[in-house]
């Protein structure tokens, strides 16, 4: 049974190439981010032990903001040996470069604010071809934000994961738990519910980590308190960390070897 999900999954979990289709997503070879609309939404089958059931996929991700960021990174090479942040809004506030600056490698921040693991997923050609010496994934909560199932979110980790083992093999690959947010400080309606789906996600994530043999990494203890809510202290709107928050991150890496 767990072959045939990842079968349904690997046919119709493909980026959609035409924003106002519905339909299942259709497998093309992605020439160009430019060529990228994705702003599909679409119906797949997620199959357990027991039943069928049928539920909606909005793989957006291309959006203007998207796009922007990707002529930034187009017109920013990767250098070679980086240590590579990958991830969305929250990785890209983050002062990576400053806060590793006495570091003997090159460090990059591919965080683009709003991106999923369909955008992640989309934009990982650039990443494998700079043949980083290390990438921190960290995603998750724009997954949630969509609802989307946790098996969708999941695979498109294993696809990240997997291209680069393929393509760059020499690659250090580190994967970050999903951060869980404050709802009492959101103010969105997308928010609401949603800390909730963290802690399962953040499992199947480990498991999956532990089934590629990359390394896993809990940030999760540093920034939530006894009810797993994002701690008050650390945040301005219950989703984002204040920037001393990533001293702390910086220095747990350090500290358990990670860096």
């Amino acid at each position: 049974m767990k072959k045939l999900q990842e079968n349904k999954l690997n046919r119709h979990c493909e980026v959609g190439s035409n924003p106002t289709t519905m339909g299942y997503f259709s497998r093309f070879k992605i020439a160009s981010y430019l060529a990228m609309t994705a702003g599909l939404i679409t119906t797949i089958a997620l199959f357990n032990t027991t039943q069928a059931q049928t539920v909606k996929i909005d793989s957006n991700y291309a959006n203007w903001y998207y796009q922007q960021r990707m002529e930034y990174f187009a017109k920013t090479p990767i250098p070679k040996n980086a240590i590579i942040f990958l991830g969305n809004s929250i990785t890209e506030r983050a002062e990576w470069q400053e806060l590793l600056a006495d570091g003997k490698y090159p460090v990059v921040n591919r965080g683009i604010g709003g991106d999923n693991s369909f955008g992640i997923l989309a934009r990982m050609d650039e990443i494998v071809a700079a043949r980083p010496k290390a990438i921190y994934l960290m995603d998750g909560i724009n997954d949630q934000f969509r609802k989307l199932p946790h098996d969708v979110s999941v695979y498109n980790y294993k696809r990240i994961i997997r291209k680069i083992k393929q393509q760059s093999p020499k690659t250090k690959i580190y994967v970050e738990s999903c951060l869980p947010i404050n709802e009492s400080m959101t103010k969105e309606a997308y928010t609401k519910d949603r800390n909730v789906l963290v802690p399962a996600l953040n499992k199947k994530i480990k498991a999956l980590a532990e089934e590629e043999g990359v390394t896993y990494i809990d940030i999760c203890p540093l920034f939530q308190d006894d009810k797993g809510v994002l701690k008050q202290e650390v945040t301005m709107d219950g989703v984002h960390l204040k920037a001393a928050a990533y001293i702390d991150w910086i220095k747990y890496l350090k500290d358990n070897k990670y860096l």
